[in-house]
Formats: structure tokens, C-alpha cells, sequence
């Protein structure tokens, strides 16, 4: 991610310009809108001053809507929706250095970045905690026993509904939550340079990998003989000349 130098500046302008009316909203009606401002879950931004009393939202007013009312379809109840509501809007201290509300600066990240976010919320007798996390921190803390019981809603999902068509909805990162090693085997199969590959534990652990490798050409042969560069290594001959050579890789795992 290139988000080191970025100066989300403008993109926070354009995100919180009031240019939307409440018909741009998505499966919800004016009704609701008007609930939740008197609940205190959305806030009244009509200019006071102005004879011109009618409603205008955000980009980013488009998108919280829009994960209020899958809240609301969820039976979230108000005071719940207003707590995830206080709790995304949250500053948060950004890579450029400013301070953002959270939902705006994981919205920077899906729509520059095409990052996957998700707002988690968690539960003990009650909404414990709100959450949002990238795919790579949501499924750690989904491992690590962190986050148990709780709902997940995708931003992407948010923002595409309501602002389709803005961005491309990208494929779910399917490698999330593997471990080091894991990944490592996976690397080692797609170098499609094993004939056979058989992944050996020890205590319920993987200790190492074992590949077989199939090798055709005769120098490269004679040179891994040289140079002793096999773990176990069968060779067959033609005519004798060597034609083919079987080759044992085997890659440990550290502790």
C-alpha cells in the first residue's frame, strides 16, 4: 500500500461535501432518517441560517446509512445503532498525520486501495466492543480467540450498494489467516516443480516438506551428483547414458 506519503486531504473534501438528497439512499425512507436524527443517531446538519431547511448528505453520510440500516435490519436496537455509530466515527490518527474519523479513513483505504474492511461488533450480554479491521487483523483476532461472538459487516459491501458505481468489489483475500508455514507450502506447490510433494508433522506440527523433483537434463544432473546438492536422488539410465533423475527437496521448518 502506497499510503505512507498519500495526503488524504482531498479526498476528505470530496467525501464529506453535502451533495446528496435522502432520495440517493438506498432501501430507506425519509421517515427513518428523520427517526434517527431525533434519536440522536444521525446528526441534523441543515444550516440553520439558510431559508432552505431541506436535508443534503455526504458521500460519507451515503455510506454510514447505509451500514446503519443493515444494522436496523439486523434489530439492532436505537441506543445499539447510535453506540456503532459514535464508535466508527471515532478519530483516528491516519499515515499522512491528520486525525479522521475511522469510518472515513478505512473508506480512503477501500476506495484508493481496494482494501477489504469490516466493521466488527462483538458481544458479551450486550455490544462489547466495535471494531474495524482489514482482513489480515480481523481473521488474526479471529484466531487468536480475541473476537468470538460478534457481527461483521463489510464496508465494501456499504459502499458498493450505495455508491455503485464508484469501485470494483475485489475477490476475498482467500490466503487470509494461514500461518508462516502454511503459506510456505503453499509457495513451495506453486513452483509446479515437484512430481510428488508430501508435508511430514511431528507433535501435531508441520516439521518439513518433502518434494520430489523430476530433472531431464543430463548436465544438471551430473552437476547435482558433483555436488552432492539432493537429499536422495534415483537415477535412470538408457543405453548407459543418464535419461532422467528422481531428486528429494526437503525444506524444514524452524522453531
Amino acid at each position: 500500500m502506497k499510503s505512507n506519503q498519500e495526503d488524504f486531504t482531498p479526498h476528505s473534501e470530496a467525501l464529506n461535501e453535502l451533495i446528496f438528497e435522502s432520495k440517493a439512499m438506498v432501501g430507506i425512507n425519509r421517515m427513518t432518517l428523520h427517526t434517527w436524527r431525533l434519536k440522536g443517531i444521525l446528526d441534523d446538519k441543515r444550516d440553520t441560517n439558510s431559508t432552505n431547511r431541506y436535508n443534503y448528505y455526504s458521500a460519507l453520510d451515503v455510506i454510514l446509512i447505509g451500514l446503519l440500516n443493515e444494522m436496523k435490519s439486523l434489530r439492532f436496537s436505537h441506543a445499539e445503532m447510535k453506540a456503532c455509530k459514535e464508535a466508527i466515527l471515532a478519530p483516528i490518527l491516519a499515515k499522512d498525520g491528520k486525525e479522521y474519523p475511522a469510518l472515513e479513513y478505512y473508506t480512503f483505504l477501500v476506495l484508493l486501495y481496494n482494501q477489504p474492511i469490516y466493521t466488527i461488533i462483538t458481544y458479551n450480554k450486550g455490544i462489547e466492543g466495535v471494531w474495524m479491521l482489514d482482513e489480515k487483523d480481523y481473521f488474526s483476532k479471529l484466531k487468536s480467540g480475541e473476537i468470538e461472538n460478534h457481527t461483521a459487516l463489510s464496508l465494501h459491501k456499504a459502499i458498493k450498494i450505495n455508491l455503485d458505481p464508484v469501485y470494483n468489489i475485489p475477490e476475498f483475500c482467500k490466503l487470509a489467516g494461514l500461518t508462516d508455514d502454511e503459506l510456505k507450502v503453499i509457495e513451495i506447490i506453486r513452483m509446479k516443480e515437484y512430481k510428488t510433494i508430501r508435508v511430514l508433522k511431528k507433535n501435531g506440527k508441520m516439521d518439513c516438506v518433502e518434494g520430489t523433483e523430476r530433472i531431464e537434463d543430463a548436465e544438471r544432473i551430473e552437476k547435482l551428483l558433483r555436488n552432492g546438492d539432493y537429499q536422495n536422488i534415483e537415477v535412470k539410465q538408457n543405453n548407459d547414458k543418464i535419461t532422467v533423475a528422481h531428486r528429494l527437496v526437503r525444506t524444514d521448518f524452524k522453531r
